[in-house]
Parts: C-alpha cells; sequence; structure tokens
C-alpha cells in the first residue's frame, strides 16, 4: 500500500513537468544565458520573482479548473456571455483568443531560432558559409516544419515528448558540471538576489526588457491555460505539489543557464554581446567537445519540445471557447436549433441539418490543423531568412510578458466570482499573493513601454520605474472600482460591508429574541 502511494505520487509529479518542460524551451536557455552574460548575477532576483509568479498563476488555473470543472477559457466564455458579443461569441474571448494566436506564433519563431542556434553549436557547423550556410539554415528550418507537422497530425507528441525530456536532462547535466566546474562567487549572487535595475552595457540589451524577458520566459501567459486542461479530474493538494515541483525544477534548470552564460562573459565590467557560440566556446573549457555536443543535442531536443508545445497551447484555448459546450448550454442550442427548424418548415423554408457531434470533431479537427501549419510555416519562412535570431528571441519574449497582465487579470476575475469558486470560494492569503503579481506584472510590462515611448524624456531609471509603478496601481485600482473585483476580494478578506450588516442584523435579531423570551 505504501509502495503504491509513492508511486501514484511520483507518477503526478512527473505528469506535471510538461510544464516545466514547456517553460525550459531555446528562448530560455538563450534569455537566461544572455542574462547572465551581459549583466551577470544581477537579475537573479528577477528570476526568482517570475517562478514565485509562475507558480501562483498556474496553481490559481488549476484550483479554478478543479473547483468549477472548466478552464479558465470556458470560465471567461460563461461569466461575459451577456456583455460585448461577435458573433454570438463574448469579445473577451476573441480578444484572448487573438492574443494567444498571436503570442504563441512569436514564441514559434522564438523556437525555431533557438533550434537552428541549436544546430549551430555543433562543432563545425557555424564555420560554414556561402551556399553550404544558407543550405544547412534553411534545412535545418524545413526539417523541423516536416517532423513538427508530422507529428501534430498524427497526435504522436506525447511518447516523443517524453523522450525529448529524458535527452533535455542531459543538457541540464552538462550545465550542473559546468556550475561546479567553474565555481560560483556567493557574495555576487547574493547580491543579486536584492532587486534593482543595473545600468545598460554598452553592446547589452536593455535592462528592463531583459527582465520582462525571463519573466515571460519563465512564466508563459498560455501555460494558464494549458495547466488548467491538465488540471481536469485531478485533485487539488496533488496538484498544487506537481506544480511546485514543476516550478521549482524550471527555476534551478533557468538560474544554472544564468550561471554559467554570467561565467562565459568573465567580470561584470568585461561585457560583450551574446552569442551561442561564445556560450558554446565557454563550455568546451570545461567539459571537451563531447559535452558541446551533448548542449547540442539536448538543445535541440528542448527545442523541438517546444516546437510542439506552441500549436498544442494555442489550439488548447481555441477548443475549449470555440468548440466546448456544457451539457446544458448543448441542450439549449440544440433546442433552438429544433425551434428554428420547425419553424422553417411550417414557412416551407429550406430546412438545415443540425451539426452533429462528428460534424463539431471534424471542424475542431480542422482548425487544429490549420493553426498548427500556418504556424509552423510562419515560423520556418521568418528563421529561413536569416533575421537576426536575437531580437526574435528577444521581441517574442517581451510581447508575451507584456501580455501576461492581461491573462493574469483574467485569472483574478474569474477566480473570484461566485458562480465558479461558490464552493470553495477564494481565500484571501491567496488574493494577497495573486494581486501582487497581477500588480508587478503590469508594472514590468508599463516600465518597458514607457522606457520605449519616453526614454528621451525620462532619462533616469527610477524616474520611468516610478511612472510605470503610478500606472500599474491605477490600473489595478480601476479594476477592483469598476468591476465586481473589489467587493469579492473584500469579501475574501472578511471586509465586506455587507456581510458585517447581516453579522449585526443577526446579532440584533438574536438579542431581541431572547430579550423576549425572558419578558
Amino acid at each position: 500500500m505504501f509502495h503504491n502511494k509513492i508511486i501514484a505520487e511520483v507518477g503526478a509529479l512527473l505528469y506535471w513537468t510538461m510544464l516545466a518542460a514547456c517553460t525550459v524551451g531555446p528562448g530560455t536557455v538563450v534569455t537566461c544565458a544572455r542574462a547572465g552574460a551581459e549583466y551577470g548575477y544581477s537579475l537573479t532576483w528577477a528570476l526568482l520573482f517570475a517562478s514565485i509568479l509562475a507558480f501562483t498563476l498556474q496553481e490559481g488555473t488549476a484550483r479554478l479548473t478543479i473547483v468549477s470543472g472548466k478552464s479558465l477559457g470556458q470560465c471567461l466564455k460563461i461569466k461575459y456571455k451577456h456583455g460585448l458579443t461577435v458573433f454570438n461569441t463574448a469579445l473577451i474571448c476573441w480578444i484572448v483568443s487573438a492574443c494567444v494566436l498571436v503570442g504563441n506564433t512569436l514564441l514559434q519563431a522564438n523556437c525555431w531560432a533557438g533550434g537552428l542556434d541549436a544546430v549551430l553549436a555543433i562543432p563545425g557547423a557555424d564555420e560554414l558559409v556561402g551556399g553550404a550556410e544558407v543550405g544547412l539554415r534553411v534545412g535545418t528550418c524545413v526539417a523541423y516544419a516536416v517532423v513538427v507537422l508530422a507529428l501534430l497530425w498524427f497526435d504522436a507528441t506525447e511518447r516523443l515528448g517524453i523522450f525529448l525530456g529524458i535527452v533535455m536532462l542531459g543538457m541540464v547535466s552538462l550545465f550542473l558540471v559546468v556550475v561546479i566546474k567553474m565555481g560560483i562567487d556567493f557574495e555576487r549572487f547574493a547580491w543579486g538576489l536584492i532587486p534593482g535595475v543595473p545600468a545598460k552595457s554598452d553592446t547589452g540589451a536593455e535592462p528592463t526588457d531583459i527582465i520582462l524577458s525571463l519573466v515571460g520566459t519563465t512564466s508563459l501567459g498560455f501555460n494558464l491555460f494549458l495547466g488548467g486542461a491538465m488540471a481536469q479530474g485531478r485533485d487539488i493538494k496533488s496538484a498544487q505539489r506537481g506544480i511546485a515541483f514543476s516550478t521549482i525544477a524550471a527555476m534551478m534548470v533557468s538560474e544554472l543557464i544564468l550561471l554559467v552564460g554570467a561565467g562565459s562573459n568573465g567580470s561584470e565590467e568585461q561585457v560583450t554581446r551574446f552569442t551561442i557560440h561564445k556560450l558554446s566556446a565557454f563550455i568546451e573549457q570545461f567539459v571537451g567537445v563531447e559535452g558541446v555536443i551533448i548542449f547540442s543535442i539536448g538543445f535541440i531536443a528542448a527545442s523541438l519540445s517546444s516546437q510542439l508545445t506552441m500549436p498544442i497551447g494555442a489550439t488548447v484555448l481555441i477548443e475549449s471557447v470555440w468548440f466546448h459546450w456544457d451539457g446544458v448550454d448543448e441542450e439549449k442550442a440544440e433546442g433552438r436549433v429544433v425551434a428554428e427548424l420547425e419553424v422553417k418548415e411550417k414557412s416551407g423554408g429550406a430546412v438545415n441539418e443540425i451539426p452533429s457531434k462528428a460534424q463539431m470533431e471534424r471542424r475542431c479537427f480542422v482548425m487544429k490543423q490549420s493553426v498548427n501549419f500556418a504556424m509552423v510555416i510562419i515560423a520556418t519562412v521568418v528563421i529561413s531568412t536569416n533575421v537576426d535570431r536575437l531580437v526574435v528571441i528577444l521581441v517574442a519574449q517581451v510581447f508575451n510578458g507584456c501580455l501576461l497582465p492581461f491573462f493574469s487579470i483574467c485569472l483574478l476575475l474569474c477566480i473570484n466570482d461566485e458562480q465558479f469558486m461558490g464552493r470553495c470560494p477564494q481565500k484571501g492569503w491567496h488574493n494577497i499573493f495573486l494581486v501582487i503579481g497581477v500588480t508587478i506584472t503590469l508594472l514590468l510590462a508599463s516600465n518597458v513601454i514607457v522606457q520605449k515611448v519616453l526614454s528621451s524624456v525620462l532619462v533616469v531609471v527610477w524616474h520611468r520605474i516610478l511612472l510605470a509603478l503610478g500606472i500599474a496601481l491605477t490600473g489595478i485600482i480601476t479594476l477592483a472600482s469598476t468591476t465586481t473585483l473589489g467587493s469579492n476580494l473584500l469579501k475574501s478578506w472578511g471586509l465586506d460591508g455587507q456581510k458585517g450588516e447581516e453579522s449585526r442584523g443577526d446579532a440584533i435579531e438574536g438579542f431581541s429574541s431572547v430579550h423576549a423570551l425572558h419578558t
């Protein structure tokens, strides 16, 4: 019995490592290594915060799904069905779907960029020039496209995903060996845990972009929808342990990559532009050419697993919003269609066939394959043109970092809605972490936008941060005051005025009853 429990618990933990596999992709390798190479240990705090935020959001969406029986996308569809609609679907569902499609398409290009860098990291591959270099670049992109589309078409991603995860562990072990051999400056590491924005290096990216990229690559917005789908039919406690295990694993891997990146550029005063080639050369110093080959193969595995995950993450949301009916909604829809058919028959109009379940499944399959094909082809064409792959990765991570506040707000609104969480309402301390997390994501996104728009006016970093903080606080206060969120938050913290009035009313009524008995 005891052994069975251990096996079941290990299986549950391994089940949730899919979220870690989605997180630790080529974007994570490049972004974390670049953060370390260009800013040393000083952005360690951003990685720690991003991991805490990832757990908070993924645990919240898992709890929402388990308690309500509905995914975040389905909850949004129900919550706003009486608001603004387009073709009988809530406008918010259109916006969320569009954001996920665009964001995941950028991330897919980011995966292709990382996948090409992984191939070029193989010893000798980056020395090719002319037609040989073009052939390797285009051939690699096309090969990725063929493999990914074939696996998605035949729905054969699960077993390969497990194999790729095992291969990727080789790369993780390699980073651990490199970190052990090169050593860690624990004093600098401790200072890196204190939040701060370092001065921009001459050859590096904007530090605010790197910070938001670390958040965007560690706390992926579409993981809220993917995590919700994974949580269906699961136990809350088991899901919490699994998500915590997955988040810690992803954080440790990301931190190892950042430390190796910091070591690859030596001291922080001698920073040069980061490239994967420099990272490979640094790894070779400690583990030889064989280690570089292991790094390249593990990097390819991480790229391929993420290339498979991005379309799945997009289609999971779209399927839950557009091709899923609750039993009650399905009955209502079917009854409405039948009534319309009866009216048409009496009036002599043309009778349309009621879509069957098989037809809906076929439409869903066509939609999935269309999304898969579009995302893969766009990524293949873009990366084949030899654009700056570091820029592609940075843009993808920053864009998805800017989307994270929007998805977080959607979760915050739904998880505090009694129609979904009535039997297990959101607790006050849960809301404290969630509200703080949403506010900080708003701060980071606002800071990047302010830096891009007003950098020539607000030249002092702290001036931009203060303005971004004001925007973030204004946004969260406006959200709380213009929706039911404010009252729901007060209720979860035991500060609801109506509840106090009811309690006083009950007390007065009880006192009157006692007084009547005595008299």
